[in-house]
């Protein structure tokens, strides 16, 4: 059996309701992986694997707002295979080839207290790592923990 990894894939609400009803999307996506530049990227040690896969979730999440206006985060366990270089390198982006429902194991969004509007307004244009450094970034992810959701509560419509 080959060996899976965790990817953390911000989507768009469209791509979220495909997968809620079962679907694949086959389009390329963005996906973020904690993989050796990353680590290199925040200065992590090979034993800080939940300190990567944070940092992971947070630059989903972070990618989906400056693209989608909003931080809507699968998390899937995929074939290495399926993944080549892509955007974000150093951030631990990769391209994903498509993404099967059976593959996502759970997905995160932020609560209705999150300031996503506000956010937005100061990271619209911006590449990741400049939107990484702004205040408003830095608070979102200080007091707005992106909220855990299993697959089975995906909305269909």
């Amino acid at each position: 059996m080959t060996e899976r990894v965790l990817v953390c894939v911000p989507v768009d609400t469209d791509q979220a309701r495909q997968i809620a009803r079962g679907h694949r999307i086959d389009d390329p996506l963005q996906a973020f992986t904690a993989g050796p530049l990353l680590y290199e990227t925040f200065g992590l040690q090979p034993s800080d694997d939940e300190e990567a896969e944070y940092a992971t979730l947070l630059l989903a999440g972070l990618w989906g707002l400056i693209h989608h206006g909003q931080r809507l985060v699968l998390t899937a366990m995929v074939d290495p295979q399926t993944l080549s270089p892509g955007e974000e390198t150093p951030n631990g982006g990769v391209t994903l080839a498509g993404l099967g429902a059976g593959s996502v194991e759970a997905w995160f969004s932020d609560d209705d207290q999150a300031p996503i509007e506000a956010v937005c307004a100061a990271v619209g244009g911006l590449e990741l790592d400049e939107a990484w450094e702004l205040p408003e970034v830095a608070a979102l992810h200080a007091d707005h923990d992106l909220a855990w959701h299993s697959v089975t509560e995906l909305p269909e419509e």
